[in-house]
């Protein structure tokens, strides 16, 4: 095994995230259009000498063995099919839990990259798409990266031109929590199929920041805000608010994190501010590519 490794985990937004139905295994295909930003967890992974998993997070409630982190490493392990050295994780949280921004996903992609090349596995990044689609649907992105285009359930990935960079300022509604499975679960499915994606691919593809800032000042961005939650409608409140500020926020994922894009640093760190003052959790961070 070589020597210990260090590794970020970064968080993701959705741009916009339309539903297109319902799938026979019980999951939703889905079109949507992601972007990785700066905040991050971080992951060590170094020799264990008592040989199999030992796991650490400094959130003791995500300490067990259902974190999505022991789960990829016991299947990783299970992939590589004989005797392999022990290891040590410690994850370091920094990224909401339940929050839309897919932190225990990226977690555990962190995990599977870090496994592979510190054991010398030797894996494809493909062969770990397909093994992290096992755990979550939004692994194989977090394994991918950058800025995406993804569809079915998570699985079918195409790359997108970088997103041209932008300030991400982060808003948590305080208190609250969205179970992603509750969000699918209570959703309104007259909303199937909307918003469509189309003009935020081709403002994505064509790199043009004025339409994707259009397509970020409407309404409506995600199928996910017509799900029948308080916690939903306590989130799309604060986005109300937001807006008669003049700020438009985004809903990400499930919920109930929105979040702003600002081209100008000033303004941004004003949103923090605005934010804030509405008794809201604020991050300023940055997209990355």
């Amino acid at each position: 095994m070589t020597m210990e490794l260090i590794l970020k985990a970064p968080a993701k937004i959705n741009l916009g995230l339309t539903i297109i139905g319902r799938r026979d295994d019980g999951y939703h295909d889905l079109e949507s259009v992601m972007q990785q930003i700066s905040l991050h967890d971080v992951l060590k992974i170094s020799a264990y000498e008592n040989g199999g998993v030992s796991f650490y997070c400094s959130d003791k409630s995500l300490s067990g063995p259902d974190n999505l982190v022991v789960k990829a490493a016991e299947l990783l392990l299970d992939r590589a099919g004989c005797d392999l050295p022990g290891v040590r994780i410690e994850l370091y949280k920094n990224i909401p839990v339940e929050a839309g921004l897919a932190g225990g996903s990226s977690d555990a992609a962190a995990a599977m990259f870090g496994l592979n090349r510190t054991l010398g596995l030797n894996l494809k990044l493909e062969e770990l798409m397909e093994l992290g689609a096992l755990l979550g649907s939004d692994v194989p992105y977090c394994l991918q990266g950058g800025t995406a285009l993804v569809r079915g359930r998570g699985e079918v990935l195409e790359s997108l031109p970088g997103l041209p960079f932008f300030w991400v300022v982060l808003a948590l509604p305080a208190g609250i929590k969205i179970s992603t499975a509750e969000a699918y679960r209570t959703f309104n499915c007259s909303k199937i199929g909307q918003p469509s994606m189309n003009a935020l691919i081709k403002a994505v593809k064509q790199g043009n920041r004025n339409e994707i800032w259009e397509w970020l000042s409407t309404d409506f961005t995600n199928t996910l805000e017509t799900a029948d939650l308080p916690e939903t409608r306590k989130a799309l409140s604060l986005k109300n608010k937001l807006k008669e500020l003049g700020l438009p926020a985004v809903y990400s994922g499930s919920g109930p994190t929105l979040f702003i894009l600002s081209r100008d640093y000033n303004l941004a760190r004003n949103a923090v501010k605005a934010i804030e003052q509405l008794d809201a959790k604020a991050i300023l961070c940055w997209t990355i590519n």
